[in-house]
């Protein structure tokens, strides 16, 4: 008696899974393509075609507190960022630059210890790398709809 029933159950499992596995259908892609079909790169974006200084930038809002600002100007020509050479101090370690306001570089990127040779604090070595944290804006379509709402305040 007791080698039926478990014969039995076996086989309403095994009946089962078969059925349950022939039935499903295979993943759904959040993207619209087959799961199997090979990745397309995107269009290229410009990413912010404007000239350090010239014109109006477009300012993409932060979505939460503490979050690096992004780049509204093209850095193709600042790049790279070495120890040596840092192309983003030269306008950005000032408040204003040829009459014109930019934003300056942040108190918590300089050294507490390290000074310059004139005595004024130091950009800390692991904040030279700008590029790190803050990157280029570009005006382009979300790739996926999001109802992620930022917290800034």
């Amino acid at each position: 008696m007791k080698f039926k029933k478990t014969a039995g159950l076996a086989l309403v499992t095994l009946l089962a899974s078969i059925i349950g596995c022939a039935s499903t259908t295979g993943p759904a892609p959040l993207r619209g393509a087959d799961v199997a079909a090979p990745d397309r790169a995107p269009a290229l974006k410009a990413y912010g075609e404007k000239i350090p200084g010239v014109g109006q930038p477009l300012l993409i809002a932060r979505t939460f507190v503490g979050q690096p600002p992004m780049v509204p100007h093209d850095v193709e020509k600042y790049v790279p960022i070495t120890m040596d050479e840092n192309a983003c101090l030269e306008c950005h370690i000032t408040d204003e630059l040829r009459g014109q306001k930019v934003p300056k570089l942040g108190v918590s990127h300089y050294s507490a210890t390290l000074k310059t040779r004139d005595g004024k604090p130091a950009v800390a070595m692991d904040r030279f790398q700008c590029d790190s944290c803050h990157v280029p804006q570009v005006d382009a379509k979300p790739l996926v709809d999001s109802k992620f709402v930022g917290v800034t305040k």
